[in-house]
């Protein structure tokens, strides 16, 4: 039955060749008051705008068209993202795409233990299907961090999540579990991939806003009630249908057709919902964001400061992103944060989460006459993206480099009692002396005190010899077997630099451990033997057994706590429990061994606990955060 249309429309119908504008309508449907209109698509989906506040999945997993993974929602500022999810027609069935929404069949895709047998699994094939949906996710995401460098967005976790709610298929028996696993999964997946076109695709498209992109069919789109995000998404090709009252539609819109709604064949929309549908069923892992770097681009827009508050992520919060984050000094950066810059590699996942979770309040903190040096054995990592000239960063490589040798070979054995402060490393990194000899404090920058450099004298004796003798000399430094000249330090390669932090976040992380062990396992090196014992379980969190790695290669992957795999992670994190346990407050939950057989989400749990305790330990006794492992590789 042809649809009859609106006499007060019926004026405004056009043909012709007319540019259609992000307020002109393709297609418009309406529903009394309300007119809904949409620039580049010829279709006008139903709004579920149900009031009520109940968010339920069904049977099998899905919430019906409450579910932005399905259907097309309002506009939401906490997940602009959401209109890049792939809309499923344009899969084919079989495809591992396609996947992304498959419902399983109990009849035709569960098998049993043994014939009648009421628990089984997901049969093979479509658990390998699945599989290919991670390795496609962690592909996608590592050649994004690979080639935008400057980009460490929440979607880098986001696949050891994913990776993390696949291992469950393998512990779970019931059906009714798989198809809750199964659609988390899916969901997991899809927010990835929708990221990751914001990123690549969406985000870029913004550069060229003179400029209508092709509509992109396949993306999910979004309802709106504003113009201005309904010209933003038109111009980027976004599917967009804009509500009005009815009366703003006047003789200036051009319409091209007036359709009925296009009913869901899958509930209600709004922020509440978009979050709802995203919590992890039951117990499945937070994935670690820098809520701190959310919070400041939503609110603030100024660079964050200070400490991070003590507030802990929950849930509700797991999935934002830390969209669009700036490519900028880390003047007053949060050093419970992890550093975004193309020159930092990034952190440990599990010492990510501990250093978002970790309880920050400074009454934990123990007095000054019980607690830990708070000085640094190595220089603070983020030192050396918190510059603010070329120069500035050639002095930093070139000294840290000219003295680095010489300063590992002692600092193990005989540190300076008080430890440098950031600042103190600060003074050193950024000097030049001069050609004239001077005092063995070197030639400081001007308005340093005589105090100052008298204290930097006594920290860096023979750094500051060393470094005269470089600044003077032929200013070659040396770097793992490589020569490079200090004039090259001005415009560094990403990768030199990130070797350099890497090494300096890792031996950091082995002094740290070291001492932090001495204070609170006294009890553990009451003799000799003891004491060797100790020192060998210490070695042995690490893949080279040594914790003086300043003259070990590399390894060519991510290995031991930074192991991109439960099963090569596994040794390494026992050790480090075993080390854990010993110290005073040790929580229970770290006290069962790991195990193979051990369910992953469980070794995930535990791995996380372990990296949780150690880094409020350090606070604790310390008063300010550690520093925690990086990975030096991206992963495949």
């Amino acid at each position: 039955m042809p649809l009859t249309i609106p006499r007060e429309f019926k004026p405004f119908l056009r043909d012709g060749d007319n540019a259609i504008t992000a307020t002109d309508a393709r297609s418009l449907a309406y529903d009394g008051q309300f007119v809904f209109t949409s620039p580049n698509m010829t279709f006008v989906p139903q709004l579920y705008d149900n009031p009520s506040n109940i968010v339920q999945a069904r049977a099998d997993g899905k919430f019906w068209a409450m579910d932005p993974f399905q259907w097309p929602q309002m506009y939401a500022d906490a997940y602009t993202w959401s209109f890049t999810i792939p809309r499923r027609e344009f899969h084919e069935p079989g495809t591992d795409l396609w996947y992304a929404w498959w419902s399983p069949v109990f009849s035709d895709d569960f098998e049993p233990l043994s014939p009648g047998h009421v628990f089984g699994k997901l049969k093979s094939t479509h658990r390998e299907h699945l599989f290919r949906l991670y390795e496609r996710a962690n592909k996608r995401v590592g050649s994004y961090k690979l080639f935008r460098e400057h980009k460490q967005d929440a979607v880098v976790g986001w696949v050891t999540g994913l990776r993390s709610v696949f291992e469950r298929f393998k512990e779970t028996l019931a059906w009714r579990d798989i198809v809750m696993i199964l659609a988390e999964f899916q969901r997991r997946f899809l927010e990835i991939w929708s990221m990751m076109d914001y990123l690549e695709i969406f985000e870029p498209r913004l550069k060229f806003e003179d400029k209508n992109h092709g509509v992109n069919k396949t993306w999910m789109g979004c309802f709106t009630k504003d113009s201005a995000i309904a010209l933003r998404l038109h111009k980027a090709g976004v599917p967009v249908w804009l509500i009005r009252d009815v009366r703003l539609v006047d003789n200036k819109v051009n319409i091209r057709q007036v359709v009925p709604f296009t009913p869901a064949d899958l509930g209600p929309s709004d922020h509440q919902r978009q979050a709802a549908v995203r919590q992890p069923y039951l117990t499945f892992e937070e994935i670690p964001v820098d809520q701190t770097e959310v919070n400041r681009l939503a609110v603030s827009r100024e660079p964050s400061s200070g400490k991070a508050p003590a507030k802990k992520m929950n849930k509700s919060t797991a999935y934002e992103p830390t969209a669009l984050r700036q490519n900028q000094s880390q003047v007053g950066r949060d050093k419970w944060a992890d550093v975004v810059h193309p020159f930092m590699p990034s952190i440990n996942t599990f010492f990510a989460s501990a250093m978002s979770q970790a309880e920050k309040d400074s009454s934990r903190v123990k007095p000054t006459h019980a607690r830990m040096d708070e000085g640094y054995r190595l220089p603070d990592p983020g030192l050396f993206v918190n510059v603010l000239s070329s120069q500035s960063l050639k002095k930093y490589l070139a000294n840290w480099l000219a003295c680095r040798e010489s300063w590992l070979k002692h600092v193990y054995v005989s540190p300076p009692s008080p430890l440098p402060r950031s600042q103190n490393w600060r003074d050193l990194l950024i000097m030049q002396p001069t050609p004239q000899p001077s005092s063995s404090s070197g030639q400081m920058p001007s308005g340093k005190t005589g105090k100052s450099k008298a204290k930097l004298g006594s920290f860096f004796g023979d750094e500051l010899s060393l470094l005269r003798q470089f600044w003077t000399g032929s200013q070659i430094l040396q770097w793992r077997g490589q020569k490079i000249e200090a004039a090259t330090l001005e415009n560094p390669p990403h990768r030199l630099v990130q070797e350099i932090i890497y090494e300096i976040c890792e031996q950091s992380f082995r002094y740290d451990l070291l001492e932090l062990d001495e204070r609170l396992a006294r009890h553990m090196r009451r003799d000799r033997e003891a004491r060797k014992c100790r020192m060998d379980l210490l070695r042995g969190i690490f893949p080279q057994h040594s914790l003086t790695m300043w003259d070990k290669d590399f390894s060519t992957r991510n290995d031991g706590l930074n192991a991109e795999s439960f099963q090569d992670a596994l040794a390494f994190f026992e050790k480090f429990r075993q080390v854990l346990i010993a110290w005073e407050g040790a929580p229970q939950d770290i006290k069962q061994p790991f195990t193979e057989s051990m369910p992953e989400g469980e070794k995930w749990q535990h791995m996380k606990q372990c990296a949780l305790f150690y880094v409020q330990s350090f606070y604790d006794n310390t008063g300010r955060p550690p520093v925690v492992p990086h990975m030096l590789y991206v992963g495949a």
